[in-house]
């Protein structure tokens, strides 16, 4: 194989690896829907198209599922997006934990990921151990009161589904709040330790 051969061969080799990373999945749609759903709104940010801001209130602590649909893009704007998001709570109950989990519709499907997923963030709230949250889960424990708002911020890389296609994926969002246990037990907690604080105030009397 000669000298010119070989420059042919890498040069194609070298713009085919240029064309496939300059193709990426691109958002072309996002719609909201679930128990939990209060209001859902998409902010257009027109300086860059790879920034998604998004504002949603929950009226339940059932979840909200926000379905993405993803085209195929050549060049220009495409993987990752940047996501934030304004969550409200507006359930009349105050939260401790808050989870993200991405599912798509054909089993097995892996391309639709939190890039980064450590450094996924909840104001209030504290991302879990990796061996709970993952490239499709992000887990929180934190508070949330009723009536407050939380900003997440994460990244979004969508699955590029090849020219002339289009895929969904979904994001399942939903809030937990302490089980009534954990009411049982604060308030006997409470009760006891007034009932001791009495006993000791009695003594002091006597």
């Amino acid at each position: 194989m000669n000298n010119l051969s070989r420059l042919a061969i890498a040069a194609l080799i070298f713009g085919g690896s240029i064309s496939t990373a300059s193709a990426a999945g691109v958002i072309t749609g996002i719609t909201a829907s679930g128990p939990g759903m209060g209001t859902f709104d998409i902010m257009s940010n027109t300086n860059d198209p790879n920034v998604l801001d998004l504002s949603k209130t929950f009226d339940s602590v059932n979840p909200i599922v926000l379905t993405f649909t993803v085209g195929h893009t050549t060049g220009g704007s495409g993987n990752p997006y940047t996501v934030t998001e304004a969550i409200t709570n507006n359930t009349g109950q105050s939260w401790t934990d808050f989870h993200f989990a991405i599912s798509e519709p054909t089993s097995g499907d892996q391309g639709d990921v939190f890039t980064n997923f450590e450094s996924s963030t909840l104001s209030g709230f504290t991302l879990d151990a990796p061996t709970s949250s993952g490239p499709r889960n992000l887990n929180f424990t934190g508070a949330l009161a009723d009536g407050g708002t939380a900003t997440a911020a994460f990244n979004l890389s969508p699955f590029d589904p090849g020219a002339g296609n289009t895929s969904t994926f979904t994001l399942t969002q939903v809030p937990t709040i302490p089980e009534p246990e954990t009411y049982a037990m604060l308030l006997a907690g409470l009760g006891l330790m007034g009932f001791v604080a009495k006993r000791r105030n009695n003594k002091q009397d006597t």
